[in-house]
């Protein structure tokens, strides 16, 4: 169901579950036949590399969860992270594919795993005025007053189903070519 201003409006935390795991299975299956040796080639007709991509996605999932962490055990939350301000994503990606990409692809894709099944346990515990409710966390409390559901469905689900689209496109440009080359 869409809202007024197109973004997707979940009636319960079940919906918001079900579209995780689809754009994330959708997401993840894309990485079939891509590995270390060619996860970080950079092409012109996508912006990130199959690898910044995935480090892109642990990184925000980790930050959101962070960020819940940091408020239920009473700590001042900094967002998006201490060290960086909001005009400063460029270099937080940079060190989101060092802090995530340097264990090889592999690895990577099951770190991804394991903080998708703890998002979704995360929100399968949550109240439907906490995930839904604007201003019932001080971490998702800024001006434009989203609720948790939101700040979830920016940060994972849209990710997830734009890079899906962006590693099919990078595998049929890249890959693609390597075939020819080696044919």
């Amino acid at each position: 169901m869409k809202g007024d201003e197109g973004m997707q409006v979940y009636k319960n935390s079940t919906e918001l579950i079900d579209q995780i795991k689809e754009s994330y299975h959708k997401f993840i299956d894309e990485y079939e036949g891509i590995n270390d040796d060619v996860a970080d080639e950079r092409i012109d007709q996508v912006d990130k590399t199959p690898r910044e991509m995935l480090s892109y996605q642990v990184g925000w999932i980790n930050m959101i969860l962070s960020w819940e962490k940091a408020e239920a055990g009473g700590a001042k939350i900094t967002t998006p992270t201490p060290g960086y301000k909001w005009d400063q994503m460029r270099q937080l990606y940079h060190d989101f594919n060092i802090k995530y990409g340097s264990d090889g692809i592999e690895n990577e894709k099951a770190e991804l795993g394991s903080v998708v099944a703890e998002l979704i346990t995360w929100i399968d515990d949550m109240s439907h005025d906490e995930l839904f409710k604007p201003g019932e966390r001080k971490w998702a409390t800024t001006k434009a007053m989203w609720p948790v559901a939101k700040w979830i469905r920016i940060n994972a689900v849209s990710p997830f189903n734009n890079y899906s689209r962006q590693v099919r496109k990078w595998k049929n440009f890249n890959l693609r070519d390597k075939k020819i080359v080696n044919s």
